[in-house]
């Protein structure tokens, strides 16, 4: 015999693989044990299912013992039970048996299958109810199957339908919050009566007071709580400062002035730069009726007066979001005003610019460290709020973390070991782009404090007073600042306690403070910092 006979001889010997022609599998170790030919020329009896429904589905090599789980398998393939044993019952004894085969059939595939691997049933890992949806599912006939097949794209449907739907309700209660603030912005959420007066030339106040009892959506609710939680969102140095009463100022003819205002803007910079910010104004108690009757006096115009200087970032009306700036503009008062402002175009001032104009191209002018605004139009404001509050004096204070003002002082008393540990630490970038200044006596002399601060990434402003600014009289605190022409902005102040505590403080504290800065550092930020490797929140070290 021929060794191409032999050789055709010994696999038509073989068992013939249940995929035939069409197998997938790629070891040639399986390629041994079966024949491949074509079943339509061999001798090989088949076993004729009859379908028990309308859909013909191929027939799973495996039959009934398929230990695949994945529904699709089974919308795809029948699993008859009389497949592999036709001439056995399907008794519970011969499920067992059944079951034990279909695991080692199971076992060769996953030493010889390098095709799609389904998800398979393991016994230590899935739970007695999957076990036990799986005996029932091998139970039920094609029909029965492919109900409950069906039932599952079903009930997949329905929740994908479920899903859309809270989708589309949490769409529209973010449309909702949207247009509340939108009414709000726009003095469309409506107090009672004032409807009425908005028809008139006549100024309304309104009073609102804080209540236990929360009505969503009222009118009365929502100012209040606007007011409220602007006044506390950026408050800071007033810890025990709190808001007794708010007035919702309703000026027709104020409101008419700047929609008119804030539409010109629109048409002329878009959508993004007519967005009014909420922003406080302090000024005396006497000041405040007039101006929520007439309006915000812009310089220029006839009655307009500057309280405290000529304008050091340029000649216009000056706003803070941060109520306690504002509050050191109201000594002895306890009213702020609240407005509506349009900032449009904002021109950041690198130095100062006493008495400047509008800078070309631009509709406000904000300070150096973005704590002021300057506004040059009147109709671009609109007093919408005053708000009461009331500073509780004598209440133990704590700093941040609950570190008392002893333990603080205790830690300064010894910062010049803390400053040795820091001199000590190899270099790296830490404070990038940090420009610092120093106010008062250090741990070091300048020159050794500016050459760490350079070892590790930052940088030192040397500004000096003028020459008015150097005085020591009393009367020249008001008017200390730094030479405009040589001015360089920091964005850190670092600051001795004895500064803080003093009580008349130093010409240069005094400048900054002219110049719009608010937080002073204390000086174990920097070694801190430097021995930590990176920078502490700033927060944790201003005086307070």
């Amino acid at each position: 015999m021929s060794t191409r006979a032999a050789k055709k001889a010994k696999l038509e010997a073989l068992p013939q693989c249940p995929y035939g022609g069409t197998c997938y599998r790629k070891n040639p170790e399986h390629f041994k044990q079966f024949s491949h030919s074509d079943p339509t020329l061999t001798t090989t009896t088949t076993i004729e299912i009859q379908p028990t429904n309308n859909k013909t589905l191929s027939i799973c090599p495996f039959g009934a013992t398929c230990y695949r789980k994945n529904l699709l398998h089974f919308a795809e393939f029948s699993h008859p039970f009389n497949l592999l044993n036709p001439d056995m019952d399907s008794s519970d004894e011969e499920e067992t048996k059944t079951t034990d085969g279909s695991k080692k059939r199971k076992a060769e595939s996953e030493e010889y299958d390098d095709g799609e691997k389904t998800e398979e049933y393991n016994s230590d890992d899935e739970s007695a109810y999957d076990v036990k949806l799986e005996k029932t599912f091998s139970k039920m006939n094609d029909d029965e199957k492919r109900l409950m097949i069906e039932r599952a794209f079903e009930l997949k449907e329905q929740l994908q339908e479920k899903l859309k739907k809270s989708r589309e309700e949490a769409e529209e209660r973010k449309k909702e919050v949207e247009q509340l603030q939108t009414k709000i912005t726009e003095g469309s959420l409506l107090m009672e009566g004032e409807e009425e007066v908005l028809k008139g030339t006549t100024v309304k106040y309104f009073e609102l007071f804080p209540e236990r009892k929360y009505k969503q959506g009222s009118a009365d609710e929502v100012h209040f709580r606007l007011a409220e939680s602007q006044f506390y969102r950026l408050l800071s140095g007033y810890a025990t400062a709190s808001v007794t009463k708010v007035e919702y100022v309703c000026n027709p003819v104020l409101i008419k002035n700047f929609n008119k205002a804030r539409d010109e803007l629109k048409e002329q910079r878009g959508v993004e730069y007519s967005y009014p910010v909420l922003a406080f104004h302090g000024t005396a108690v006497a000041n405040i009726q007039p101006i929520c009757e007439t309006g915000f006096k812009i310089p220029g115009q006839k009655g307009f007066k500057h309280a405290t200087d000529s304008g050091y970032y340029g000649r216009g009306t000056y706003f803070s979001e941060y109520p306690g700036y504002s509050m050191g503009y109201i000594q002895g008062s306890t009213k702020l005003l609240l407005c509506q402002v349009l900032q449009g175009k904002v021109y950041k001032c690198t130095k100062l610019i006493n008495g400047a104009g509008l800078h070309h191209g631009f509709d406000s002018h904000c300070s150096p460290c973005q704590k002021e605004l300057v506004i040059f139009r009147s109709d671009y404001i609109l007093p919408q709020y005053i708000v009461h509050y009331k500073v509780n004096p004598g209440e133990f204070k704590y700093t941040p973390h609950g570190i008392t003002k002893e333990v603080i002082k205790k830690k300064l008393n010894k910062i010049g070991k803390l400053y040795k540990k820091a001199v000590a630490v190899k270099d790296q970038k830490i404070f990038n782009d940090s420009k610092f200044a120093f106010i008062g006596q250090m741990a070091d002399t300048p020159i050794a404090i500016e050459t760490l601060i350079h070892r590790f990434g930052g940088s030192v402003c040397k500004n000096e007073l003028t020459s008015h600014g150097k005085k020591t009289s009393k009367k020249a605190l008001t008017y200390a600042y730094f030479d405009s022409s040589k001015y360089d902005p920091p964005n850190i102040v670092i600051c001795s306690l004895n500064e803080i505590e003093a009580a008349t403080p130093s010409m240069e504290l005094q400048a900054y403070k002219n110049m719009s800065y608010q937080s002073f550092y204390r000086e174990d930020f920097l070694y801190d910092s430097i021995i930590a490797g990176t920078m502490k929140p700033l927060e944790e070290y201003e005086h307070s």
